[in-house]
């Protein structure tokens, strides 16, 4: 017979099984049906003769790619986290983060690497790129298809900084809500980027906030991943 600490903890357990369980379903059924609408535009726009008729063609294509979005995303936070720890380039991983991001995207981020030597992070590099990611996309759909966003990374021997920096600024409700799941201003998000980003980074011992939202100066959130004194680099720069 369970102990009341052991169904306390499978009760807690239920919900996320459920969540899981769902989003697996949904995103069973809906590829399906996105798979068909895809097959079934792309008929009908060798049929189209004019301009304005493939714009719409077009319209229905970016419609499906933004469900898929939304169903990658559900999935990416019902999942449970699996830590695989292990060394790797930071540059390499960055050029891997910007390979992850549209062509026209990846064209308006401008790196600031403020590093000294060859540095080695040591993280789970696939669910780190993807935190990185979420903040990325997150930053980039605020400013507009003709605005850039700013990735910032310093080191030090214990961690290594990254900040996203995006020019606007937020209302002090919004601001104060922007890691709470499903809260969003966009009508075509889910409000879980930020949340994911938080759940992956905390589960690395590490942090992500908030840390500048000024109208003169932009928006910057920042993520702090902590790192092992062994980590291989010459040096490093001041975190403040």
């Amino acid at each position: 017979m369970a102990s009341p600490t052991e169904r306390s903890a499978s009760a807690q357990e239920t919900p996320d099984a459920l969540l899981a369980n769902l989003v697996q379903v949904l995103a069973h059924r809906l590829r399906g049906l996105i798979t068909s609408i895809e097959g079934f535009t792309d008929l009908l726009a060798d049929t189209l003769v004019t301009p304005e008729q493939r714009e719409l063609a077009l319209r229905v294509f970016e419609s499906t790619a933004s469900i898929e979005r939304i169903l990658s995303e559900l999935q990416w936070y019902s999942r449970p986290l699996q830590l695989m720890p292990g060394r790797r380039p930071l540059r390499v991983l960055l050029q891997e983060l910007l390979v992850m991001l549209e062509e026209g995207e990846a064209a308006r981020v401008a790196l600031d690497l403020q590093l000294s030597g060859r540095l080695q992070v040591r993280a789970d590099a696939m669910l780190l790129r993807q935190a990185l990611f979420m903040l990325l996309k997150n930053a980039l759909e605020a400013t507009g298809p003709a605005g850039t966003v700013q990735l910032r990374v310093l080191s030090a021997s214990r961690a290594i900084r990254f900040e996203v920096w995006n020019e606007g600024w937020m209302p002090p409700e919004v601001a104060e809500q922007i890691f709470v799941p499903f809260f969003t201003t966009k009508a075509q998000n889910l409000g879980i980027g930020l949340p994911i980003a938080r759940r992956i980074v905390e589960a690395h011992g590490g942090t992500v906030y908030l840390a500048v939202n000024d109208p003169d100066h932009g928006i910057c959130v920042a993520l702090i991943l902590p790192q092992p004194e062994d980590t291989t680099h010459n040096g490093g720069d001041s975190l403040v």
